[in-house]
């Protein structure tokens, strides 16, 4: 049967005619399988669409016309469509140029096969006999195999026809690993040839190489495995060089063996080496080989051997299968009308299949079973029919994006396991199950058969999860859609895979039983649903792939117990649930399932509200040892006999362990952080109780991330040793012309409010003590006051005062209307420094405090991306309200995925964010509520273009990070970080997405945190007992008791103020690096700018000469310094040779 598309009087088109170069065995003495019969038009018994001729022609002559855009206004800006060209580019084969070596291969191949001598009829155990003694060659036989004593005939005659078929014939294969992949259908005859049916009269009366029911038993795919290994043995017989052969599985169906042939490795052939293809032969049968009502989905086809499963139970893999390879000529030439009839089909099914892959979904039954060619026969046939309002569901005037973006719609809106659609089926009855139906009833074929229930969530999930990102204005809409990790689970699963091997003695969920990992997976899905329930919105199981096998050697399906390797998307709020709620006691079948599911977990409660139900509860050990983890194990342990399954570093715990409190082991992940708030709300109450102040108080804000669930350390009661610093906060008072206008007054004026607030605190009693101070300044400006307060909840507040004139003030300093010793340079940044701490620190605060209520594991996530950036020794360069945008951004702005539900995925999607932001092209943009417009991202983006305009060099604004309460995108990037440290900070972000992408679930969490000191010029190591306010004890009891009742010790931190005076010193010639958490180790770079340089008396670094002219920083000399700077502290300085 030819491949082309038939169009009454009109010329072949192009394609028509380029399709003729395609190698076919069209000629004469061939059989040529017969055109389905036209059923009669029916009305659609149920479902939402009906195909019909009259639909098809309308949508082929009306809707090109009308329906007709452009291409141009059909994406949302022209760069998304110069991206998707460009995609397009370079995975689409040049099929003009760099497909030649692969049309001789195939014409090739064609002619062998042709030459290929008949075979007589022989029982299996005659066939496999022949074959060992003739050939080298090993019948690929289905698992399901019929005894070796059985009468079933095998032959072999020349295929009626040999077509290209596939993505190749219409021009939508993918160039994938620098390969392509062509599919070379050999379509087998029903009876032997006349050469062969002559003789055979003469001897007894002809046989048929298929019976009418051979559709049972299997009996069909052993003489189709017998055909194909008659094909394996004539190209192997045939000794061309530049072929290799081996079998693999068609879609990963056991099933359906075909044979794969690659250019040999030791080929002559030069050219044939450097082909990038590859071809798979494909067994196909008549269209009328046998009935339709015969192998429809709730027919049953086999016979069982096991006790309890009857022999009339439906079979609808086994049937879907057989029925696929009648029909696969048809599938062809309904693809092929569809190219025809929409010039953006081809481009929309390559579209597709990229997004399909990038998220690990596929054709074969391993991946989804929901592929290319599921992706391409649900636009043709959307696109022939299913009429809503006397017009097709997709249009062929749409563009390839439109039906792109359509289909996603159609597959995330339309539940097919709920509601199946059926195609021209008057008289289909439904299979009880939860498998998706997208039934043609004209090829009798449901289009997902090879879909299970998880896989087609999946499917759903990710079509809505596109869906969302395509019309977030702040995702950059290609990279959500194809920049992804891929099949990689790590970064898309919140909780890791459990690896489980396969055992016999599991129960099958499936009457055919033609993948045992297949069926495991799905009996897997259905205890885990149940068991967790709301605690998990997808499971995801991941089955292993069939690899190749040489032709050889028997088939490698039972070779090893394959594993399946689960995931799960969490949800966060129902995870960390410690009761699970069970039917009532009046409901006896459902109370019984629930009781032999839990066992002796199960038990009967009487609730609150006086409901009496099953339930099951779990304990505090339990949801130490990760409460999930805990269930998962439970369910696996009870029903598969899996004590200790495998979840690599990804298990609940693996991330969790490096965060100073174990919060995330609570069922209240913010309540390591109850004791801050409600100190924070004890001091509020005081202040705003006291009498006698000149002004009342307008607001008290805090501007800490201790306050805002975000702080590395969490504060403890009554350990003043858990602050690492103050708590800070700040009041605003009611406005009044009785504020001075001089900057000097106004700051003497806050020491008088301040003065009075301890003198008014001194008399509550949670309060201990207050003590006043002033801040350094790095510039010539007044210092700026502020009054520490120690309460009885051993948390020390640092409290400010917000004056809003005081801005005024430094801008018309700026301006120089205002006399200031200090220089303009130092008034700027004093102005940068005020907004940032009393301006857009409270505001930051509180909108992160929001955000955490909201997204519960969000704390978590910011309070381990500070812990990796502490350990590679960054702390003095990011700033945490960065390190806090960029985790946020994983949350509200999450695509391609889901909001994470767990730590890892959290942390793992952030790094790798970090690690492909362009940060010198592109703006990072948070929008915390969905309150950005056009108008404002039209704006920061200007205002991003201006600062690189202004600062091409990105001496000062290397990152610019903007959200909807800071526009100005460099509040929390203003110096910090410099360029330099930028690269570091992504590199550093793309070495630790790698590792994830290489080592999977065999990956160890530590090795993410595991800092390489190699690569500074020098590192000095001091002793652990200077780091944070944990200072040496003294050995005089009396002493340590005097030391804990001080509230302000908190204050008092030696290796952080040790690092601040080198800062002071030695900033412009040394780049220093430390863990602001735990300051044993201080690392540092040689500015490159301290080099050998003539010297002149201006130089403000020790230098050594090194020539009459020449000299260079004294770098032993300023180490010496340091050294006799650190003393005590020091242990020993390491410098590199």
């Amino acid at each position: 049967m030819d491949d082309r598309p038939v169009k009454r009087q009109r010329r072949p088109s192009r394609e028509s005619r380029e399709r003729e170069s395609y190698p076919s065995s069209s000629n004469e003495g061939s059989l040529e399988p017969e055109p389905p019969p036209v059923s009669p038009p029916v009305s659609p018994p149920k479902g939402r669409f009906n195909v019909s001729k009259c639909s098809s022609q309308k949508s082929s002559q009306s809707n090109q016309n009308a329906t007709n855009v452009s291409s141009n206004n059909s994406f949302h800006s022209s760069l998304f469509k110069l991206q998707i060209d460009e995609l397009l580019e370079k995975i689409r084969p040049k099929y003009e140029t760099g497909m030649v070596e692969s049309e001789t291969a195939l014409r090739r191949l064609r002619d062998v096969i042709k030459k290929i001598p008949d075979r007589e009829g022989l029982t299996i155990s005659e066939a496999q006999k022949a074959f060992e003694q003739s050939s080298p060659i090993r019948i690929p036989f289905p698992p399901c195999q019929t005894e070796t004593g059985s009468k079933l005939m095998l032959a072999y005659s020349k295929p009626a026809n040999i077509n290209v078929v596939g993505s190749f014939s219409r021009k939508t294969a993918l160039l994938l690993d620098g390969k392509v992949t062509i599919d070379m259908a050999v379509t087998m005859p029903s009876v032997w040839s006349i050469k062969w049916l002559a003789i055979m009269r003469l001897l007894k009366p002809p046989q048929q190489i298929f019976q009418a029911k051979d559709y049972r038993d299997h009996r069909y795919f052993q003489k189709r495995a017998f055909y194909l290994a008659c094909i394996a043995d004539g190209v192997h017989k045939a000794n061309v060089p530049s072929f290799a052969l081996s079998f693999a599985y068609q879609d990963d169906n056991p099933l359906q063996p075909v044979l794969v042939v690659e250019p040999c490795q030791d080929a002559r052939d030069r050219e044939t080496i450097r082909s990038q293809y590859r071809i798979r032969i494909l067994l196909a049968a008549r269209s009328d080989l046998f009935p339709i009502d015969k192998t429809l989905p709730n027919k049953g086809s086999i016979r069982h051997s096991m006790p309890d499963v009857q022999d009339k139970d439906p079979s609808p893999t086994y049937n879907a299968t057989l029925r696929s390879e009648c029909c696969s000529l048809l599938s062809l030439k309904c693809l092929n009308e569809s190219v025809v009839q929409s010039e953006a089909f081809r481009e929309a099914c390559m579209l597709g299949a990229v997004w399909l892959r990038q998220r690990g979904l596929g054709s074969s039954m391993t991946k989804g079973g929901f592929g290319q060619f599921e992706w391409a026969s649900v636009i043709s046939l959307l696109m022939r029919g299913g009429e809503r309002a006397g017009r097709s569901f997709l249009l062929s005037g749409y563009s390839s994006y439109q039906l792109f973006k359509a289909t996603l719609q159609f597959l995330a809106t339309t539940d097919l396991s709920a509601s199946p659609i059926l195609l021209q089926s008057s008289d289909f009855q439904q299979v009880p199950s939860d498998n998706p139906v997208f039934f043609d009833g004209s090829r009798g074929l449901n289009l997902l058969f090879k879909m299970s229930p998880w896989s087609y969530r999946m499917l759903r999930h990710e079509a809505s999860t596109s869906l969302r990102a395509l019309k977030d204005p702040l995702v950059d809409h290609f990279k959500a859609l194809y920049h992804i990790f891929g099949p990689k689970i790590s970064a898309k699963a919140d909780r890791p895979r459990t690896s489980l091997n396969v055992h016999d003695d599991v129960p099958f969920s499936s009457g055919s039983g033609l993948d045992l990992a297949a069926d495991f997976a799905n009996t897997i899905y259905e205890k885990l649903s149940y068991g967790l329930g709301d605690r998990a919105t997808l499971i995801c199981p991941q089955l292993p792939g069939r690899s190749p096998w040489q032709c050889t050697s028997p088939p490698s399906f039972f070779r090893s117990r394959p594993s399946v390797i689960v995931g799960l998307l969490v949800n966060p709020v129902n995870s960390r649930r410690t009761v699970d709620r069970g039917p009532s006691i009046e409901n006896k079948e459902a109370s019984s399932h629930f009781r032999k599911f839990w066992g002796d977990k199960a038990e009967l409660r009487r609730f609150k509200d006086g409901t009496i139900l099953e339930s099951v509860i779990w304990s505090e050990n339990d949801s130490r040892q990760g409460l999930l983890d805990v269930i998962v194990g439970y369910i696996l342990n009870r029903h598969f006999d899996f004590d200790k399954p495998s979840c690599g570093g990804f298990s609940e715990k693996a991330f969790n362990k490096f965060l100073p409190q174990q919060t995330a082991m609570q069922s209240d992940m913010l309540g390591a952080f109850s004791p801050a708030r409600s100190a924070f709300e004890s001091l509020c109450k005081s202040l705003r109780a006291l009498d006698g102040l000149p002004l009342q108080i307008r607001q008290i804000s805090a501007a800490s991330p201790e306050l805002r669930f975000s702080s590395l350390y969490a504060p403890e009661a009554g350990k003043p040793d858990s602050l690492k610093w103050p708590v800070a906060l700040q009041i605003q008072f009611e406005g009044s012309t009785r504020w001075p206008q001089d900057l000097v007054a106004i700051q003497r004026t806050k020491i008088a409010f301040l003065l009075k607030i301890a003198e008014g605190l001194d008399k509550d009693e949670l309060v201990l003590a207050t003590s006043l101070g002033l801040t350094s300044m790095r510039y010539r400006l007044p210092e700026e006051p502020f009054l520490d307060i120690g309460n009885v909840y051993g948390i020390t507040f640092r409290l400010r005062i917000h004056h809003e004139h005081e801005l005024g003030i430094l801008e018309q300093a700026l301006r120089g209307q205002a006399p200031f010793a200090a220089s303009r340079e130092e008034v700027a940044f004093a102005i940068s420094d005020w907004k940032r701490r009393l301006v857009h620190c409270p505001a930051h605060t509180q909108a992160v405090y929001t955000l955490s209520t909201r997204f519960p594991l969000l704390p978590m996530a910011i309070r381990l991306l500070k812990k990796w950036r502490d350990a590679h020794l960054l702390s003095s360069h990011i700033r945490d309200e960065l390190i806090e945008l960029l985790t946020i951004r994983t949350f509200v702005h999450p695509y391609p995925w889901q909001p994470p539900g767990s730590l890892n995925s959290a942390f793992i999607r952030t790094l790798a964010f970090l690690a492909s932001w362009d940060w010198q092209s592109d703006p990072l943009i948070v929008d915390f509520n969905s309150e950005l417009d056009k108008q404002d991202l039209k704006a920061i983006n200007v205002r991003f273009e201006a600062w690189r305009k202004l600062d091409p060099g990105m001496n000062r604004v290397a990152m610019f990070a903007a959200s909807n309460i800071d526009r100005d995108g460099i509040t929390w990037t203003d110096r910090r970080p410099a360029k330099i440290i930028a690269s570091r900070f992504t590199n550093l972000a793309k070495a630790a997405s790698n590792l994830v992408r290489e080592q999977g679930l065999d990956l160890k969490p530590e090795a993410l945190l595991a800092p390489s000191l190699t690569e500074y010029d020098f590192v000095i190591h001091l002793k652990p007992e200077y780091s944070g306010g944990n200072t040496k004890k003294s050995s005089y009891k009396n002493l340590q008791m005097e030391s804990r009742k001080d509230p302000f010790d908190v204050t008092f931190n030696p290796s952080q103020q040790f690092f601040d005076e080198l800062e002071d010193l030695y900033a412009d010639n040394i780049i220093f690096f430390y863990n602001s958490s735990a300051t044993t180790v201080i690392a540092g770079l040689w500015n490159p700018q301290t080099g050998p340089r003539n010297w002149k008396v201006t130089l403000h670094y020790s230098t050594v000469p090194l020539s009459e002219s020449q000299v260079t920083i004294n770098k032993a000399s300023i180490l010496h310094d340091i050294s006799r700077l650190g003393g005590d502290m020091i242990t020993s300085i390491d410098q590199k040779s």
